[in-house]
């Protein structure tokens, strides 16, 4: 009688627990918003998927709500979100690190002084989320800008492909003798013809001029100097006087990589381009950035989407290792293996053998030598006041028909210093 009786007293004990699983336990939400690109291929949509739930697989107790939105318009939905009370945990975007000063980004270095991830990671990747001495951000990849090229209409003109050697003139004589108008075959595409030149491309490092100061602020004795104006002469030229540049129609069918063509000799473009290349059938190479002439070393361009976490986030602790997991070596192997992101890390790409690859060692020699941020990320500013000035300039010069471009830089310049002060003045004190 009294072993009955304890019997079931345990299993009256044991009753809460009966019929319990793993799936009852408590769950932490990630949500993770993220981009697609038009030029992204298929497997940038399942990638983001496969990561979500290869983290879940090594982190029980965490699932991830993962968004994908059109890129078109997503900085702006996410800071929409932010501003009502209900961002996402996760996200990944390109700002310039001082951005920081608005206050909705996570400080990450608690956590980065817990873990040892970024330990591997390209100095260029880990300087884009640096703010004064605190980090904000973790590269989602590592990209660098170089040069492809059409085999193709090298052949049929009879001339030799580039070489790492080649200067800036180099670049501008061989898209000259390749371009053939009368069968509509330009020599270079649309970003060199324009203010994007001077921004995201290596020429906007290796034409001799400088857009901004190094923190961005200051665009007075850099974008009006006698160096950046003549980088921009060369830039404008392509279009109007050499005429070698493709035109804004083309542009319009295949969007700034108008290489994709087929009818374009010499075009600016990053790894981010390189999937999209992979999967045409175009008869392509890549070469080395043009360097400014024969006494220079090339100045490489980097850059690279960063993942941030939200100052509002609830669960910040499960948010970090998503991030971590992310920008890990794991992570960076997936999106490499699948044709999608360059890895942050130098070792995983010598660990693929990238390092060696007729194309991906163009980029990777490239990454390790890369010692500047792009201007337009050098200012939370830049889009709102540096880039609509300079594209004036182009409006002057391209469809104005105006040829005075130290007046116009000279207006540009200040229009831009006034406009980047005006936003600095609005900041809180000690920003």
């Amino acid at each position: 009688m009294k072993k009955a009786f304890v019997l079931l007293l345990m299993l009256f004990l044991l009753i809460p627990f009966l019929g319990t699983s793993a799936q009852d336990q408590p769950v932490t939400i990630i949500n993770w918003w993220a981009t697609e690109r038009g030029r992204d291929t298929a497997a940038t949509r399942e990638l983001h998927f496969q990561l979500a739930r290869a983290f879940e697989a090594s982190h029980p107790g965490v699932q991830v709500a993962l968004s994908l939105y059109p890129n078109r318009g997503f900085g702006t939905r996410v800071l929409t979100a932010i501003a009502a009370g209900e961002g996402p945990d996760v996200w990944y975007q390109f700002y310039a690190p001082d951005i920081a000063t608005q206050g909705f980004l996570e400080d990450l270095t608690p956590y980065l002084e817990q873990s040892s991830v970024d330990e591997g990671w390209f100095e260029s990747a880990r300087r884009r989320g640096v703010f004064e001495g605190r980090t904000y951000g973790a590269p989602r990849d590592a990209v660098s800008g170089f040069i492809v090229y059409n085999k193709d209409i090298f052949d049929a003109a009879g001339m030799e492909y580039p070489t790492d050697d080649w200067t800036i003139a180099d670049y501008r004589e061989t898209a000259l003798a390749l371009t053939d108008l009368d069968n509509e075959i330009y020599g270079v595409g649309g970003i060199e013809g324009g203010e994007g030149c001077m921004m995201w491309s290596p020429f906007s490092f290796n034409l001799g001029g400088e857009l901004t100061s190094e923190d961005g602020r200051q665009v007075a004795g850099f974008m009006d100097s006698a160096g950046t104006i003549e980088a921009m002469r060369y830039c404008l030229n392509l279009v109007t006087e050499d005429q070698v540049a493709t035109p804004a129609s083309m542009g319009e069918q295949f969007g700034e990589i108008t290489f994709m063509s087929g009818d374009v000799a010499l075009q600016s473009i990053s790894d981010w381009e390189v999937p999209a290349l992979m999967e045409s059938d175009l008869n392509w190479g890549v070469v080395a950035p043009p360097r400014f002439d024969e006494n220079t070393e090339v100045v490489p361009w980097a850059d690279s989407y960063m993942y941030y976490m939200w100052s509002g986030s609830d669960n910040k602790d499960a948010a970090w290792q998503l991030i971590e997991y992310l920008t890990g070596p794991e992570a960076q192997r997936m999106a490499a293996e699948a044709g999608v992101w360059s890895p942050n890390s130098p070792a995983v790409w010598e660990e693929l053998g990238w390092d060696q690859d007729p194309i991906k060692s163009v980029s990777y020699n490239q990454l390790v030598g890369s010692t500047l941020t792009p201007n337009y990320l050098r200012s939370q500013f830049f889009f709102d006041c540096v880039y609509p000035a300079l594209g004036d300039v182009r409006t002057r010069w391209i469809e104005g028909g105006e040829r005075d471009l130290e007046t116009m830089m000279a207006d540009a310049t200040s229009q831009a210093q006034a406009c980047l002060d005006d936003g600095y003045a609005g900041l809180p004190a000690g920003s």
